[in-house]
């Protein structure tokens, strides 16, 4: 859906793989995030839900990263439209390394 990929395109602008250090820079980190009528993502919301194994080294600094990219490009909401809010109000969006996001 182009909404969809404007989103993932909005929030990699913010996310910055080249900053995470060791392991983190090779783990991938799929989350969950749920997102206001306004546009702006609901900060308690966003969740890893893969990889499953969290204790790896780096999931938690790479899940961490991702969190504060969808904050911070979020903050005063993304460009979606209001008429289809029921298609992005919940998104899940995978984060990689070195810089890729879906």
């Amino acid at each position: 859906e182009p909404e969809r990929q404007a989103f993932a395109a909005s929030v990699g602008r913010c996310w910055n793989a080249g900053a995470l250090m060791g392991e983190a820079r090779n783990r991938t980190v799929t989350v969950s995030i749920s997102l206001m009528p306004d546009t702006t993502p609901v900060a308690e919301s966003i969740r890893r839900i893969a990889p499953e194994d969290g204790d790896a080294p780096g999931v938690a600094e790479a899940f961490e990263a991702a969190r504060r990219a969808i904050l911070r490009c979020g903050a005063g909401g993304f460009d979606l439209p209001d008429r289809k809010y029921l298609d992005w109000r919940k998104v899940e969006m995978t984060f990689a390394a070195p810089g890729g996001t879906r």
